[in-house]
């Protein structure tokens, strides 16, 4: 059962989802997860082809295994004007670089695509775990941009449902901390340590002063702040009136993480659904809110990131807030024992 769930929901429940049996099965869920991933592909695909210079997040990462596995440093190489060309200084740990080696066996493009697709696979396998419910977190504008950089902002939401996933958590800390606070996760936990370890002893291996030079780098930057102190922010720290439930310190702990604006980043904050239409208000509010940032803020520079933060807070962080505010103070994983080590977590059903 749902860790977030007091009791099962009827397959003919309304709320649940809007047609057919809200029961999924392995089957039918490695269809779905298959298909959204070809399409996902396809599209990032078809997006590179048309902008054949542009590089995507992920790009960043493969450019840094390649630089690592020669013996170069990669934080020299990448950034604004250097031999790879970025408009930020490099924000990732080494971990991300260890973790894109493979990746390099293939071009820069196809890398993308196929990382792309990988992470929707998961991201829509572990959504799916118990109901249809959470499927509109694929329309949204949070995923969408996702897509369009290639960002491990996927796979760090896959994780919440598929705790083994948190193995690379080491490469976003500030996104794998939140999901490890809502799911409570042992598996998670054990995870994130092994992924720590192994992806930081390959690492030090391959460049032992990247430590030192990423912390400087990321003391440099002035991208990263915690959305509890962005205009409005502090409101989100109002969840943890339903202290009891594991969602609201999901949200709470997001709100406290360093982050940048992009909003790829809210996208783990459409797991708390409960019911389809929880689901579809939180997706379309959240998307309304970066398309009327496109709108009104327009261009993406320093001078408006308060602002882009502030249409996060408003359109992402709150209406979750008043989400979990709408449920009891409960903590339904009380009466639920322990499962084992497996790759799925114990999310499933929602309820009215």
């Amino acid at each position: 059962s749902d860790g977030w769930t007091e009791v099962p929901v009827s397959t003919d429940n309304p709320d649940g989802f809007p047609w057919g049996d809200n029961n999924p099965s392995r089957r039918a869920r490695l269809i779905v997860a298959f298909l959204l991933a070809l399409a996902a592909g396809g599209y990032l695909y078809g997006h590179l082809l048309m902008k054949s210079a542009s590089h995507t997040d992920f790009s960043q990462a493969r450019f840094g295994a390649e630089a690592m596995l020669h013996g170069a440093n990669p934080y020299a190489l990448a950034g604004p004007n250097l031999v790879f060309d970025s408009p930020r200084t490099v924000l990732y740990p080494a971990f991300a670089y260890v973790a894109a080696i493979p990746f390099t066996l293939v071009n820069d493009r196809i890398a993308s695509v196929l990382f792309v697709a990988l992470s929707t696979f998961l991201l829509a396998y572990g959504v799916t775990d118990g109901s249809w419910h959470r499927l509109p977190i694929f329309p949204s504008f949070a995923y969408i941009v996702s897509l369009q950089f290639a960002q491990w902002s996927m796979l760090m939401t896959a994780a919440f449902f598929l705790p083994l996933l948190a193995f690379f958590g080491p490469i976003k800390p500030q996104s794998i901390i939140p999901v490890l606070a809502g799911n409570r996760s042992r598996a998670g936990l054990i995870a994130a340590v092994a992924g720590t370890v192994v992806l930081g002893g390959v690492s030090l291996i391959l460049s032992p002063g990247w430590p030192m030079v990423w912390w400087s780098a990321i003391r440099e930057n002035h991208d990263l702040t915690p959305p509890v102190m962005r205009l409005g922010g502090f409101l989100v720290l109002l969840v943890l009136i339903r202290w009891r439930r594991p969602e609201a310190w999901l949200i709470a702990t997001m709100a406290l993480m360093p982050q940048t604006w992009g909003w790829y980043n809210v996208l783990v904050l459409l797991v708390i659904a409960r019911t389809y239409r929880e689901a579809c208000v939180l997706s379309l509010v959240s998307s309304l809110g970066m398309l009327g940032s496109l709108i009104y803020i327009s261009d993406f520079k320093p001078p408006t990131y308060p602002r882009w933060g502030a249409a996060m807070i408003a359109f992402a962080y709150l209406p979750s807030v008043i989400a979990v505010l709408r449920r009891p103070n409960v903590n339904p994983t009380a009466a639920v024992p322990v499962l084992p080590l497996n790759f799925t977590s114990n999310v499933g059903t929602p309820i009215n």
